[in-house]
């Protein structure tokens, strides 16, 4: 029989402890994990690394762990949408490591393919090239990227079934769906969840062996926030 992987959020979220690493989802405001970071507030960790494309937007998302100390190193493409992380990197109080956004969408999927890494030309000849081994190719210069293994991914799916099948909205696919590939443990909440055999198996992005535990949505959380910080 299929497992029901739909838990309180409690005991999803328990799995979460100081010092580890989070691939989240979302893109830009667009399906970012809102109830999970949410109640993340509230929990007792610190000296978190959080992979991600972005730190959520204006003071929406991971920015309001930020604020409470709770991230200690924050990987993403960009975190011009987020003033406040530019504020706190320049004060010493976190490190950010800007990574070009392919290429973290791809150390994502690597690490859910059971790849070891791939070879990119994005970054040669730039900081993104330091510390990282070069490997010539046919006459081209790439950077060998390790494939990236998180022990915990939180994405947020406008559609679910209690298998894990998650299908995502327009641009919260970009980085829902290699986030929640990553990790070790998947945390995924959904906004309207059904059982198993009612979704399209042809709609789905992600597959529900990628994910451990399904949470339901706060929806009227979630769009009070979107409305506040997107108005």
């Amino acid at each position: 029989m299929p497992k029901n992987k739909v838990v309180p959020i409690e005991e999803a979220m328990s799995h979460i402890k100081s010092g580890m690493s989070i691939a989240v989802g979302g893109f830009i405001g667009q399906g970012d994990p809102l109830t999970l970071i949410d109640h993340l507030k509230t929990m007792d960790v610190k000296d978190l690394t959080i992979y991600e494309n972005d730190a959520g937007f204006r003071e929406r998302g991971n920015v309001e762990l930020v604020k409470q100390g709770k991230i200690k190193k924050i990987v993403a493409s960009h975190v011009g949408t987020t003033p406040e992380i530019g504020k706190a990197m320049n004060e010493g109080r976190l490190e950010v490591e800007p990574t070009p956004q392919g290429t973290l969408a791809e150390m994502m999927r690597c690490g859910g393919a059971g790849l070891g890494g791939f070879l990119t030309p994005t970054g040669v000849g730039t900081v993104a090239e330091e510390g990282k081994q070069l490997i010539e190719l046919d006459g081209r210069t790439y950077i060998l990227v390790p494939a990236l293994k998180c022990d915990i991914a939180i994405v947020r799916a406008h559609s679910g079934d209690t298998w894990g099948n998650l299908i995502y909205r327009g641009t919260s696919r970009n980085f829902n769906v290699p986030a929640a590939m990553c990790a070790e443990y998947t945390i995924a909440e959904v906004e309207n969840l059904y059982t198993l055999g009612e979704l399209d198996p042809n709609a789905i992005h992600t597959s529900g062996i990628f994910v451990d535990a399904v949470v339901r949505a706060n929806v009227e959380y979630c769009t009070i926030k979107e409305e506040k910080y997107n108005g």
